[in-house]
């Protein structure tokens, strides 16, 4: 655990995440995640959810190693110690299997060049509670298994397909499967609620500070922006996105309202 902590090619040649307290290891048990090894606190049956998941556990089979507060902090990288730490297998998803994704009308959010974990993982977190259908990090975005990436996705990396690809690859398989590229721009665009979201699309969403790759901004079918008081120049990579996915699901819930079970519009 403290290797695969420190060690994110290790992480990768493993397959592995480290899944850090009460919530994340029950989300890891939820969504069917094999765990390799689980070590917990005595105090875990004391904590808020410790009872139900220690019965989880034992439930599949599972049992943990129990060690002392001080063990048990030491394979962690929280800041507030967690009374459990886990070692779940999380397999690396293919491009073509990320892109769609979840069933659905697509809807794909790219992270492109965003470098800070909390940030991307709180991104990815958005798109599993908007309805994407998947995730892609590219160009110089952190590590999709890196701890506190894991934290920040509060267990929607276990849902959600999520895959490392290179941007030139995403934009091919883009451009193979017909989903139009839509990217965030804080300064220019068009209204993100006066864009149409309920076909197909993938979000662009460019890291802290640099925006956009270059690249990516030949191939964009339009740029949306998120009109704000005056004097506020942009938003948090993650309140951006959260943003304009669920202005995306709003205009997919609407579209689906429309239709009735026969496939005719009700107005």
């Amino acid at each position: 655990m403290r290797a695969l902590r420190r060690d994110l090619d290790l992480l990768e040649r493993e397959q592995a995440v480290v899944a850090e307290g009460v919530h994340l290891v029950a989300e890891a048990l939820r969504a069917g995640i094999p765990l390799d090894a689980v070590v917990a606190s005595p105090r875990l049956p004391a904590v808020p959810g410790g009872a139900d998941l220690a019965r989880a556990l034992a439930d599949r089979g599972v049992e943990p190693l129990v060690a002392d507060d001080e063990a048990v902090r030491s394979v962690q990288d929280a800041r507030s110690p967690q009374p459990v730490v886990a070692i779940a297998r999380l397999a690396a998803r293919p491009l073509d299997g990320t892109v769609p994704g979840r069933s659905g009308v697509p809807l794909v959010v790219i992270a492109d060049g965003v470098q800070d974990p909390g940030n991307l993982g709180s991104l990815l977190r958005s798109a599993d509670a908007a309805g994407a259908t998947g995730f892609v990090a590219t160009g110089a975005s952190a590590h999709l298994r890196h701890p506190r990436t894991v934290r920040a996705t509060m267990g929607s990396i276990f849902r959600i397909p999520a895959a490392t690809a290179e941007s030139g690859e995403v934009r091919s398989l883009l451009a193979r499967l017909g989903i139009p590229a839509v990217g965030a721009d804080p300064r220019r665009g068009v209204p993100h609620d006066a864009t149409d979201w309920s076909g197909p699309v993938a979000l662009v969403i460019g890291g802290e500070g640099a925006g956009l790759d270059r690249a990516w901004e030949e191939g964009l079918a339009v740029r949306v922006r998120i009109e704000m008081h005056v004097g506020v120049e942009s938003l948090s990579v993650p309140a951006a996105g959260a943003v304009l996915l669920f202005e995306a699901a709003r205009q997919r819930r609407r579209a689906n309202e429309r239709v009735t079970p026969g496939g005719r519009s009700s107005g």
